[in-house]
């Protein structure tokens, strides 16, 4: 990947305290996004060095936010920056990421899938919809955000009462944290298969806004909570791990996702393939879901094309969305196969995201586009994590229907004819 490096030259930098600079990395199309955030209070910004796409930038800690916002009014990206712990951190941003040998992409569980995408409950994938747009906002530095976190990590936890699947809330220093709930692995637990979405929401105004969010995100929360439901309540136990992964504070920098990746990256914790579900309700194409081709992972990608040809009867397209337009970037950029697929191609993206007016009324009132990336979710999961229902065994062993009726006429003959010879017996004494 080529780059282009730049600093900011802030006026009357040299009195401006060091501990307000943050690096963050950024698409080039967004440059004169950020001198205009920067030349609100005499800051402007110069290029350095570099040739193309990616850009470094110091800029002070105030302007994060406004230049979030600025970033989803013009070019209409969720996060679309990366937020970095150190100028050493963002300068590995622009380093082509190290990919392991990739795992085999195969399509081997097809009645584990067929008995579980039945299941999915597009009512369900509303409710959850509703309850969380019904929040005065999912702002990762707000109230409501913070008990956004709680609200989930109860929700998933009444899926199971599994001693070995786990919710965990992940603190990355902000009110709202982010939310994991991992199933474990049978027979390779140290590779992990992450499926996420963002928690938060956002619109102008920071923690005093009214932002629903109810395409963005809240309509990819609902849709990995009905993937873990169902796999839960049909009593799944996949090979490798699952990790179901609500991230916070994505909309500003994507922060939530880059923490557990660090984290994950300092326990040398294997991440064998990562899927993002950022918005999924909103069916603004021809097409129904539409695979993110930039930073993204090619043979995953295709290996969602077969899931979806084989198992979700649905239409798909590739299409672009920009540098780190989602938390698969994150993943991305550490070496993991991520996908994103998404409800729309970019040029017909939902245009009331990151606004008020971002509720169930103006995506899909049915859910039933939804339901279909549910569909890609839960096939996702068990093509890659392999792994079986541990009631399939019994499941296997019950007989049809039929046998079972011929056993009860059975049972009911030898009860009339033991009622019978009881009665004779009678006669006779």
């Amino acid at each position: 990947m080529r780059s282009l490096i730049l600093a900011a030259a802030i006026a009357g930098c040299a009195s401006r305290p060091a501990d307000t600079t943050r690096y963050i990395s950024i698409d080039a199309d967004a440059i004169e996004t950020a001198r205009t955030v920067a030349a609100r209070h005499g800051a402007r910004i110069e290029q350095v060095d570099g040739d193309a796409n990616i850009a470094v930038i110091a800029i002070d800690a105030a302007d994060l936010e406004p230049l979030s916002e600025l970033m989803h009014q013009e070019h209409h990206r969720c996060g679309g920056f990366m937020l970095h712990e150190s100028l050493e951190d963002a300068h590995a941003a622009l380093l082509q990421p190290a990919f392991k040998d990739p795992i085999k992409y195969t399509l081997d569980r097809a009645a584990l899938v067929q008995a579980v995408l039945p299941e999915l409950d597009r009512t369900r994938i509303l409710g959850t919809i509703r309850e969380l747009s019904a929040m005065k906002n999912r702002y990762y530095r707000s109230d409501q955000g913070a008990a956004a976190s709680l609200w989930l990590r109860d929700r998933w936890r009444s899926f199971s009462t599994r001693s070995d699947v786990t919710v965990e809330l992940f603190d990355q220093g902000y009110p709202q944290q982010s939310v994991i709930l991992t199933i474990p692995g049978s027979t390779r637990p140290d590779e992990i298969v992450v499926i996420g979405g963002h928690l938060d929401s956002i619109a102008p105004g920071g923690t005093s806004s009214t932002a629903p969010g109810a395409d963005d995100d809240a309509s990819g929360i609902a849709t990995l909570t009905e993937v873990a439901r169902v796999l839960l309540a049909k009593d799944y136990r996949p090979a490798r791990t699952i990790k179901f992964m609500a991230y916070a504070a994505e909309e500003v920098g994507l922060r939530g996702s880059q923490a557990i990746v660090r984290a994950y990256k300092k326990r040398n914790i294997n991440v064998v393939g990562a899927l993002q579900l950022d918005m999924t309700n909103y069916k603004g194409s021809d097409k129904d879901i539409w695979l993110m081709k930039d930073f993204t992972d090619a043979a995953q990608n295709t290996f969602l094309t077969r899931l979806i040809d084989t198992y979700v009867g649905a239409t798909w397209g590739l299409d672009v969305c920009g540098y780190a337009c989602s938390d698969h970037a994150a993943w991305h950029r550490a070496g993991v196969p991520a996908s994103m697929p998404f409800e729309s191609a970019s040029r017909d993206r939902n245009q009331k995201i990151h606004t008020p007016s971002d509720t169930l009324e103006t995506s899909d009132r049915n859910a039933a586009h939804a339901v279909k990336f549910a569909r890609l979710g839960a096939a996702y999961a068990i093509e890659l994590a392999k792994g079986e229902l541990a009631s399939s065994t019994s499941i296997a062993q019950t007989p049809p229907a039929s046998t079972c009726w011929w056993t009860l006429f059975g049972f009911a003959g030898l009860g009339l004819a033991g009622l019978g010879l009881t009665r004779w017996f009678a006669r006779i004494d």
